[in-house]
């Protein structure tokens, strides 16, 4: 596959022959985005990648097979001069001289990964028997600063992962002062998956607006990806929680109500996140507001535990509304940002949403067959209006290109 450089250096030609940009623009945008030596280095960083990996296979392999052997100290010193080593080469590939980007940001995220062996290797050497999220939470505060000095995108989806692991860990335990259901209560039931999944929605929300918030700011290469996680959590949750919306009424059970702590800190923490993007972006912040609304509702009935005895499923029904909607303000907002990942995960949301609901609500062929028909018409008539919004978009960019 050619690299964008190499498609720019053709397509360009292409634009200068049919009069939509001089030949001096020309000269100016392979200026910006200059060609980089290409198919041999690519291909040496390629059998480089398949030696390392074998590398390291092969050296955890003997590690193993002499674990007992080693001794404790010699274990720590190893894994701290991986660490070292694992961060000094991403700092110098990434930072300084920083002629490797994308390979400087895999040797941060792996010396990530080897900051939570450590932590795993001292607790089982020391015997250490802590909580799991005082664990992961040493990770993550060990680990959250490197994206922000580095900028790097994949060091900062570790790191995202590690906050959101750990902030689960919390509401799953039952020590934690954050924990969804008292000690009595056990997570053995629907109902208290339920709950999660309506935390997560709040959690979602909370990581999509921060996104909005870092846009037009120093680190706004981080912007997408935490509307981007953010949606998608927000989805699962929304998803999970119309499986309540049945023609069999299997999965209602009695409601749960989550403690007051950990909903009025989720709430919170998403109301002031609000206020700073309202400050910071709030065009962005209308755009999609409107779609996601909804889906507090669900949410918040499931953590407070309201019960509608009978007419439990509309909870349900409500999550599967507002998952469409926030689907449909993804494709909306893609197609008007241009945003091509929003469109695609709305796309499979939508489609994910109407053959899940399909097989829950609907039972005979004849239903089947008038559904499947309108859905189809549904799909055809949204191909074409994506369709012609992408074209309308290409045609827009290439008359800003013109002179």
């Amino acid at each position: 596959m050619k690299s964008f450089e190499e498609q720019l250096v053709r397509e360009t030609s292409a634009w200068v022959g049919e009069g939509l940009i001089t030949t001096n623009q020309r000269t100016l945008l392979l200026a910006r985005h200059p060609l980089r030596s290409g198919g041999a280095h690519r291909f040496l960083a390629i059998l480089a990648g398949i030696g390392g990996t074998l590398l390291v296979v092969g050296v955890s392999l003997i590690i193993k097979s002499n674990w007992e052997a080693i001794g404790d100290w010699v274990k720590i010193s190893g894994l701290v001069a991986l660490l070292a080593g694992a961060y000094g080469l991403g700092w110098r590939l990434k930072i300084a001289p920083g002629n490797f980007p994308k390979s400087g940001e895999a040797c941060l995220a792996v010396g990530a990964m080897f900051f939570l062996l450590g932590i795993a290797l001292v607790s089982q050497i020391f015997h250490i028997d802590s909580r799991p999220p005082n664990g992961v939470l040493l990770w993550w505060v060990g680990i959250v600063a490197l994206p922000w000095l580095t900028r790097s995108k994949l060091m900062q989806l570790v790191s995202v992962l590690a906050g959101t692991t750990w902030f689960a860990t919390e509401l799953s335990a039952r020590d934690s002062w954050l924990r969804l259901l008292e000690n009595q209560v056990r997570w053995d039931g629907r109902s208290e998956f339920q709950l999660m999944a309506g935390a997560v929605f709040l959690v979602g929300v909370t990581l999509t607006l921060f996104g909005f918030g870092l846009r037009r700011g120093r680190h706004e290469q981080f912007a997408a990806l935490h509307e981007k996680l953010g949606l998608i959590l927000s989805c699962w949750s929304l998803y999970v929680l119309g499986f309540s919306w049945s023609a069999h009424n299997i999965f209602v059970q009695p409601a749960l109500a989550a403690r007051t702590e950990p909903v009025v800190v989720l709430m919170l923490l998403a109301a002031l996140v609000a206020v700073w993007v309202w400050w910071r972006n709030r065009t962005a912040l209308t755009s999609l507001a409107w779609y996601l609304a909804l889906g507090f509702v669900p949410a918040i009935a499931t953590l407070f535990g309201i019960e509608l005895h009978d007419a439990s499923w509309l909870w349900g029904g409500f999550a599967c509304l507002a998952l469409f909607l926030v689907n449909l303000g993804m494709i909306r907002i893609g197609l008007a940002s241009g945003r091509e990942s929003w469109i695609n995960l709305g796309m499979a949301g939508m489609a994910l949403n109407i053959i899940t609901r399909y097989f829950l609500l609907f039972g005979t062929m004849l239903e089947g067959g008038v559904f499947f028909i309108m859905t189809g018409l549904l799909v055809l008539g949204l191909g074409y209006y994506l369709e012609h919004k992408r074209r309308a978009l290409v045609d827009s960019a290439r008359q800003e290109v013109a002179p």
